[in-house]
């Protein structure tokens, strides 16, 4: 353990972001391709109106990822810790404590599947053109939740006990088998919206497998016992009080979601919708390895600032940042060279591929800087600041991107959605980067870094 932690003070800092980054960059990017797999397959074999009932369940999947990273990331950090002062015993109770609550979560999906998905989808903004199919996707994903809760879960418990590399390999081939499903349940064998959905829950069998293959094969830390497997008050309080955060991310995102496809198809109709279900998967993809990014720089941040090497630190901070710029700057380009090429890949609609071209070039204004306010959350995080992390993350979503949403529309249309993503990319740069500056100063007039709880 010493060995490992040395080398966050001592390897050079490139390599070091490297090898720290690589596999959750992966990782987010195989969490991105799911998505895109889907829309991509739905644009092409149910067209237009399976484009617009897809981004339709959006507000509603991240809602349901919310409550599954809720367990995956307060259980995770708990056995951590936990293993850090070699208490397997108590480590195991937490694995089993967080598959009770996987159990419930899922018993809970299944039965949302068969009463209330298209309540939940009208609640989230879906209109009752798209409702069907819409439902039809979002029920085969609910029935299928259990296995998606359990591998989310699990695969941040891999991670947290520092086995990055079986949890990366488990998602990626969780991804080739999406992949590969997609269309054969799709198009070949003729099950459309209802397709996409069974090849998600059909890769997510397969990572199901490959997670409990691992924790009973005894390479894990921890060791999988069903008399584990039961509640614990004071276990679900610790797991509940880190998750948490990351629960009330997710459910404002889904609630921006919702305001985002209510608006949308006031001004712009199903079509709006269908070329939001585009392009949010294709910005969803170019930013995912911006957080695989910031979650191996977060360690090490964290570390030297503790150890007290500011100028570690610094470094690491800037060189995150400019490697984050530098591959969005790269992205940008080729948005902006070929936004037909990236948008064809989703449709062949003429009306669609037109708007959607024009959409993802009003989108994409500001995609080279959005990095340097990602890796300043990050920072945030390491320095143990969460109060700090947690406003900064809202504020883009409940200061910025709302009030524009309610500003813009009424003057520019459907365009003013599109722009009014950019601009508060913009500003949040300007916010981020200015509270940053000022928290720098602070930490560097510190005798040691201490970490503020979020409550």
């Amino acid at each position: 353990m010493k060995s490992h932690s040395a080398r966050l003070g001592q390897m050079p800092i490139l390599p070091l972001i490297w090898k720290m980054s690589a596999p959750s960059v992966v990782s987010m990017l195989v969490i991105a391709s799911y998505h895109l797999a889907d829309a991509i397959f739905i644009g092409r074999f149910v067209g237009p109106v399976g484009l617009a009932a897809l981004a339709s369940t959006i507000p509603a999947i991240f809602l349901f990822m919310g409550l599954s990273l809720f367990i995956g990331v307060g259980g995770g950090t708990a056995v951590s810790r936990t293993l850090g002062k070699a208490d397997t015993e108590r480590a195991n109770r937490i694995l089993g404590t967080m598959l009770f609550m996987v159990l419930v979560l899922g018993v809970g999906a299944i039965v949302v599947a068969f009463i209330g998905t298209k309540q939940i989808l009208l609640m989230t903004g879906a209109s009752e053109q798209v409702l069907e199919p819409a439902s039809q996707y979002l029920s085969i994903l609910l029935l299928g939740g259990p296995l998606s809760i359990f591998t989310m879960a699990m695969n941040n418990l891999v991670r947290s006990e520092g086995n990055a590399p079986m949890a990366m390999f488990s998602m990626v081939t969780g991804a080739v088998v999406n992949v590969l499903l997609d269309p054969l349940f799709i198009y070949y064998l003729g099950f459309g919206m209802r397709g996409a959905a069974m090849a998600t829950v059909g890769a997510n069998l397969v990572t199901a497998g490959i997670m409990t293959w691992y924790l009973y094969s005894g390479k894990s830390s921890l060791a999988l016992h069903f008399s584990n497997i039961r509640f614990r008050v004071p276990i679900a309080r610790e797991i509940a009080a880190v998750g948490v955060s990351t629960l009330v991310m997710h459910t404002s995102g889904c609630l921006i979601q919702s305001f985002v496809i209510r608006i949308l198809i006031q001004y712009g109709g199903e079509t709006a919708v269908s070329v939001y279900g585009m392009c949010n998967r294709t910005v969803m993809f170019i930013f995912m390895p911006i957080f695989g990014l910031q979650a191996g720089a977060l360690p090490i941040i964290g570390y030297n600032f503790g150890a007290r090497l500011i100028k570690r630190a610094k470094q690491t901070i800037f060189y995150g940042m400019f490697l984050a710029s530098l591959y969005l700057l790269v992205l940008w380009m080729f948005i902006q060279l070929f936004p037909s090429t990236i948008i064809g890949a989703f449709t062949n609609d003429p009306v669609l591929l037109g708007e959607g071209v024009s959409a993802l070039e009003k989108l994409g204004i500001a995609i080279p800087v959005v990095g340097i306010p990602v890796m300043i959350v990050g920072t945030f995080q390491a320095l143990g600041k969460a109060k700090y992390a947690l406003f900064l993350t809202m504020n883009r979503t409940f200061f910025l991107v709302i009030p524009l949403l309610l500003i813009l529309p009424p003057r520019l249309g459907v365009d003013g959605v599109w722009y009014a993503f950019p601009i508060a990319d913009a500003a949040a740069l300007v916010i981020n980067a200015t509270c940053f500056l000022w928290a720098l100063r602070k930490v560097e007039e510190q005798p040691e870094l201490r970490a503020e709880p979020l409550g």
